[in-house]
Parts: structure tokens; sequence; C-alpha cells
């Protein structure tokens, strides 16, 4: 790295003396902002240009015709321009072709190779804000979103009040499970553009992690003003009013969603969810087989409980004609034993005593009589 003591603090003198360099922006904005890798790749261009400078100035101080210095001074300054123009053209040129190339491996999902040319186009110039942009976004495919999120800053750093980069460094940061963080800079997004689409639905799925349901509510259904025809923010909308327990609101959510494409599993399942709370068994059904027909793998959680309660409900349907014939008779039969009966027995028992009393009486005095 060049010391900023040495080239970078000539080059920024230079920029503000030279016309040339302050009517071109990106050049301008690279010596400003310390752009060393520019002066590393250019030293000796620049060190001409900065020999050419002070040949200049010398010649102004000699002792000549004022004229002739002047016309001599211009003739170096248009020589510099001439050296500088060729070289920040040639970097900002073969920038563009490295982000062109990095777009085209994003189209074809070639994601790591999109990362390599967009850094090469980087290397070139560091200040080119789409290049930091579409770098992120390529890292967000791959899931790697603290890099995604280091790449928004840049570009964040160098355009401070674009709205989308905040969106998408938002959205890394929400990847990353940090909702508060998320928060903080999804509202300064919506505050910049509040007719964003993807802003207000991010800003929605951070307070629904959040457990705030009622304004997640609202910026979904802000979402959906602008983009009504977004059948994943109807669904998503649906799933917080039914954590709120707003069951006819979130079916009337979800079919909205099933109206735009109705081949979601995923929304089937939250229909019949949402059934299955209100006690709507075989409306719970059908949605749940729907969701397994277009989607064999999707097997929805609450499907054999739903199965299991209809399959009671039935069987509850034909036991009382079991009871009826079988158990309620037996129930209503009641046998008492009459105390008419109780009294039968004492007088049975007295007599069988007495009966054997007297016959051991007789046995007795037959004995007697004997002797």
């Amino acid at each position: 790295m060049i010391p900023k003591t040495t080239c970078t603090l000539h080059l920024i003198n230079y920029a503000d003396l030279n016309p040339w360099v302050l009517s071109h922006p990106i050049l301008f904005h690279q010596l400003k902002n310390e752009n060393f890798s520019f002066v590393k790749r250019n030293y000796f261009i620049v060190s001409l240009a900065l020999i050419m400078k002070s040949l200049s100035k010398i010649i102004m101080e000699l002792p000549m015709i004022r004229w002739n210095g002047m016309v001599l001074a211009i003739f170096l300054f248009l020589a510099t321009a001439l050296i500088f123009h060729p070289v920040a053209a040639q970097n900002i040129q073969d920038a563009t072709v490295w982000l062109n190339k990095g777009k085209e491996a994003f189209q074809k999902k070639d994601y790591v190779s999109a990362i390599a040319a967009y850094d090469q186009a980087l290397n070139l110039d560091q200040y080119y804000t789409e290049g930091w942009k579409l770098r992120g976004d390529a890292m967000m495919e791959l899931n790697r979103y603290a890099e995604a999120a280091e790449s928004y800053d840049r570009a964040i750093a160098i355009d401070k009040t674009n709205a989308d980069l905040f969106g998408k460094k938002g959205r890394a940061i929400y990847k990353l499970g940090n909702y508060q963080e998320a928060l903080e800079i999804l509202t300064r997004a919506v505050s910049l553009n509040p007719n964003s689409f993807q802003n207000k639905d991010v800003y929605g799925d951070v307070l629904a992690a959040l457990n705030r349901f009622t304004e997640a509510d609202h910026a979904y259904t802000g979402a959906l003003k602008i983009d009504p025809k977004n059948n994943e923010t109807w669904n998503k909308k649906g799933e917080v009013l039914a954590k709120m327990y707003r069951n006819e609101e979130a079916i009337s959510a979800f079919n909205q969603s099933i109206q735009i494409y109705p081949d979601s599993a995923k929304v089937w399942n939250n229909i019949g969810g949402v059934h299955f709370a209100m006690g709507n068994l075989n409306k719970a059904l059908t949605a749940f087989e729907k969701a397994i027909f277009l989607d064999e793998s999707y097997i929805p959680q609450k499907y054999g409980d739903t199965i299991s309660r209809l399959a009671k409900a039935d069987s509850s349907k034909l036991n009382p004609k079991i009871e009826e014939n079988v158990e309620i008779p037996v129930a209503n039969i009641s046998f008492e034993i009459p105390p008419s009966i109780f009294l039968l027995n004492y007088i049975m028992i007295g007599i069988g005593i007495i009966v054997i009393t007297l016959l051991g009486v007789m046995g007795v005095m037959r004995k007697r009589t004997s002797k």
C-alpha cells in the first residue's frame, strides 16, 4: 500500500487543481477516497503526471514571458489529461466487463463464478456500488449471509441513501437470526422508500419473528397494496392472522394465495391447520389430502390427528345403537330381594334348629330306656 503522506496526498492536490479530474466523478472519487489499489496499479503513470505538474509550476516561476509560460503549462496540463484519461477509462471499462461476466454466471446459477467475477471488477474499482450489491446477492444465494451483509455494507458506505441496499442488508441480518438489528435496518429502508414491496415484505418477516404479529400483519398489508398478486405474502399474512386466532381472516388470506397459485402444498397445509383448530375436521382433511397430493413428501403435522378424531366421531355415531340393544336393558333391571324372603329364611333356620334339637333329645331318651 502506498503511504498517504507521499503519492496520495499529491494526487489529492492534483485533483483539486485539475479541472479535468474534477469533471470526471469516478476518477475523482477514487483519488479523494484514497483508492490505493488504483495508485499502485498505475504508479508509473501517476508519477509521470506528478512530474508534469511540478514542471508546470517551475515553468510558471521561471523568468520568461508570462504568456509563454502559460502556454507551456497548458501544454503540460493537456498532456497530463491525455495520460490519465486512458488509464481511468480502461479501468472503468474492465470493471464493467467483469461485472457483466458476473451477471452471466449469476443467471446460470453459477454463484461461485459470479462472485469471482465481481471480485475482479471490485479490484479495478472498489467504489463500484453495483458490484458490491451484486456480490451480496450472490452471497445470499449461497446462504453466506454474513459475507452478504458485509458486501451490502460496502455499497451503503458509497451510497448512504439507497433504500434497496438497506433492505438487502436487513434481509441478510434477518437470515442470521439477529432480528432486532434487522428491524432497525429495515425501519431505515422503509423510511427511505415506503413504496418498496421487498422492503415492506421483509419488514413484516422480521416483525413476525419477534412475535409482533399485529405490526407484521400491517406490514404485509402495506406490501400487498404494492403487489397484490404475491401469493407468498398472502400466505404469510394468513399465518400471522392464524397465530392471533383470527381464523376467518386467516382462511380468507390463504384463499387469496390459493387463487394466485393453487398448487402450493404449504398453503393447503395452512388451510387445513386453521380448519382443524376451528373443529372443521372434514374440511381440514380435504385440505391436508390436497397438500399431500401436490407433494407426496409433504406430510401435514395434524393430518394423523384429523383422521383419528374423525374415526372417533364416526364410532360415536354407532355406539348408541349397541348400548340400546345390549347395555341399556341390563342397566335398567333392578334386582332387589323382598323383605318377606328374609323373614322366611329366618323361620326355616329356626325350624331346622328345633328339629335338630328334638332329634337329639329323642336319641338320648331312647338310649336311657334301652338300659
